[in-house]
């Protein structure tokens, strides 16, 4: 019983490195000095993966590059891979290249120093909990690229006083921006046609929301803004709001 027991152990070892071999395919030095892992995800084109067994040892400013080297080959780096930089409570400014498109599940998950990342124009997506529980957060600007906000992706972010969303977006998914409660004001684009109820649940700061929609967006439920919240809205469809039940119940003001 105890060789089975032993074997099974050797094996799942195996599995798990084959596993990790698999995925950090290769290692890289960054420009800010910083050892990253990547794995190759098309030709000619890879994702910071993984940073180390020990995320509380890498911290700082990080700068990641355009483009990583391997064994001859020159990867253009495309994305930040699910949960690659999660738990890195030293991590302080992250720089992205202008390659990036896509931040992965989890990508920068309780990253608790995390006072300001570099966003550049060709992102596309956010995943779900991307930055959840980055408390250090103060500001956030997401380019207008940004088609794909996940659900989470913001919540616990208890320092953001203003986010400035893009206006590719078309919805605002659940838990957004839950007990995100230093938030004061945020002005929702033109483009948004839903919101998620508890998209904002949570809130403790939030005094006035802008819609720019003269389509009233709609509301997975009721929202969990209290009636002293100013919402203002577009002049030409002030009467349109004004008659809509979710947001009529608002002190509405045209703008």
């Amino acid at each position: 019983m105890k060789k089975i027991f032993l074997l099974t152990l050797v094996a799942l070892a195996g599995f798990f490195c084959s596993q990790a071999s698999a995925q950090q395919t290769f290692s890289s030095i960054t420009p800010s000095g910083h050892l990253l892992f990547y794995a190759v995800v098309d030709e000619g084109q890879a994702n910071v993966v993984f940073h180390g067994e020990y995320p509380e040892l890498l911290g700082g400013d990080i700068e990641i590059p355009r483009a990583v080297k391997h064994e001859g080959v020159n990867y253009i780096v495309t994305g930040i891979a699910d949960g690659a930089f999660a738990n890195c409570i030293r991590v302080q400014r992250v720089t992205l290249p202008t390659t990036l498109y896509a931040i992965g599940n989890n990508a920068f998950l309780r990253c608790t120093d995390l006072r300001a990342i570099r966003m550049p124009k060709s992102l596309t997506t956010i995943g779900d909990h991307a930055f959840d529980g980055c408390t250090a957060l103060v500001d956030v600007v997401l380019p207008n690229a940004v088609s794909q906000l996940g659900e989470y992706a913001f919540a616990n972010c208890t320092a953001v006083r203003h986010f400035v969303l893009s206006h590719s977006l078309t919805a605002l998914a659940d838990g957004v921006f839950q007990n995100c409660t230093a938030l004061t004001d945020i002005l929702i684009p033109e483009h948004v046609s839903s919101i998620a109820c508890n998209a904002f649940e949570g809130y403790k700061a939030l005094t006035t929301v802008v819609l720019l929609n003269t389509t009233p967006p709609t509301p997975g439920c009721e929202l969990p803004w209290g009636r002293e919240i100013v919402v203002r809205v577009p002049r030409k469809a002030f009467d349109i709001y004004k008659s809509s039940t979710e947001w009529g119940q608002y002190q509405l003001q045209s703008m």
